[in-house]
């Protein structure tokens, strides 16, 4: 499997966790207005907190089944995010296995 097709994943880094806060709820209103009834299980947002130094760096994951929502937010390619390393925004769970 060549590298390209690995990256079916979007991410898109918000900066410091104080100021993710707006971006972070535009994403979710924005994914609820897609899925206002059932979710379906390919269709999750990821988020991550990374510590460095004092500062906490967040990044969102889009899975490849909202694809159009990370690029409504300017995401781009990478790599499936580790599960030991996000947490769920919004979406289901299973979209990350």
């Amino acid at each position: 499997m060549s590298a390209a097709s690995q990256l079916r994943w979007s991410c898109r880094t918000l900066g410091d966790g104080l100021l993710a806060t707006v971006p972070l709820n535009e994403i979710q209103h924005a994914f609820a207005q897609l899925y206002p009834q059932a979710v379906p299980p390919d269709a999750a947002v990821f988020l991550r907190h990374r510590l460095d130094g004092l500062q906490c760096e967040v990044t969102v994951f889009f899975s490849p089944g909202v694809d159009a929502l990370a690029r409504q937010f300017g995401a781009h390619r990478c790599y499936r995010p580790s599960p030991a390393e996000v947490e769920l925004l919004i979406g289901s769970a299973e979209a990350l296995q």
